[in-house]
């Protein structure tokens, strides 16, 4: 058995709710909050996560600024 043995390392993979969770420490740390909110802001960004979970490219273009879409549309050719 070799002594040195290398692993690679895989791609961390994302869940909604670890979404939700960066979602609201960035909204914890840049806004004012009370603690009984704490709940409700996870929620909806937790509700915002799975949504767009769902969503296709094209239902959210329309929301991407425009010089990245004319990037990507040219990286991937679409």
């Amino acid at each position: 058995m070799a002594e040195n043995i290398k692993v690679s390392p895989t791609p961390i993979q994302r869940n909604s709710a670890d979404v939700a969770m960066e979602l609201l420490k960035i909204h914890l740390d840049n806004a004012r909050f009370e603690i009984k909110d704490i709940g409700e802001l996870y929620s909806q960004y937790y509700s915002l996560a799975k949504t767009l979970e769902y969503k296709s490219y094209s239902d959210l273009e329309e929301f991407i600024p425009k010089e990245i879409v004319s990037k990507i549309k040219i990286q991937n050719r679409y």
